[in-house]
């Protein structure tokens, strides 16, 4: 038990952002050039991001997003503890790493401060981060946070992007179709990208309305209708 406390206590103490980071994240957005009479003539960027209001955000991307990778988000205080430990049977069931249990601030955690690589160290890393983003954020604030960070495939980081990419549209003219396809293709940019795998694409795209429908987030005819 003590080795156990001294291990997490290092890992937590080394490359866990600090408190100015948690309020004050880096985001890579695109530097918009507009002509005179408002035309958006071009986009500069590292990542191509732009950062929406939360009321700019569809509802039923929100809708979509949490229904898909976190329900519980609004119960939650940044980690879903028996969801770990069901994850973690699974896994070790299966002898590999095959169900995640990252709540929607974990994701966020690991896109904002940490690393990608697999280990149980950054995974300790990342649920610590993530409490400390409940503490310091509202639960519309790390949705907003979310949608305008995370990655969609074709370079496009955030909803706003994603809606053009994607569909040609400003994120608040999106579907409820579109919108779980965007959602859709947070599992696997590139597997459910719906240029090169359409039929993938569609097939996720209705796990995810099946999951809304299920969760009486949507109604049985916004349901067919969306299908």
């Amino acid at each position: 038990a003590v080795a156990t406390f001294i291990y997490i206590k290092v890992v937590i103490s080394d490359g866990m952002p600090s408190l100015s980071e948690l309020e004050n994240p880096k985001l890579n957005l695109a530097t918009e050039i507009y002509s005179s009479d408002g035309v958006l003539l071009d986009h500069f960027y590292i990542e191509r991001r732009v950062d929406l209001p939360f009321d700019s955000i569809p509802k039923n991307f929100i809708k979509a997003l949490i229904a898909t990778e976190d329900k519980n988000f609004y119960k939650h205080w940044g980690v879903h503890v028996s969801r770990i430990f069901q994850a973690a049977i699974k896994n070790l069931i299966a002898g590999h790493t095959k169900e995640g249990a990252s709540t929607i601030t974990m994701q966020l955690a690991r896109n904002l401060y940490l690393t990608k690589e697999t280990s149980l160290s950054r995974k300790i890393r990342e649920a610590f981060t993530a409490i400390q983003i409940e503490r310091n954020y509202t639960k519309n604030q790390i949705l907003q946070l979310y949608s305008n960070t995370v990655y969609f495939g074709r370079g496009a980081y955030g909803v706003g992007v994603a809606a053009q990419v994607f569909f040609g549209k400003n994120p608040t003219e999106l579907t409820l179709s579109e919108c779980a396809t965007l959602v859709a293709l947070l599992k696997s940019p590139a597997g459910y990208d719906p240029f090169i795998n359409p039929d993938k694409a569609i097939q996720r795209r209705d796990v995810v309305l099946n999951l809304m429908l299920n969760q009486n987030v949507i109604t049985p005819a916004e349901f067919i209708s969306a299908l």
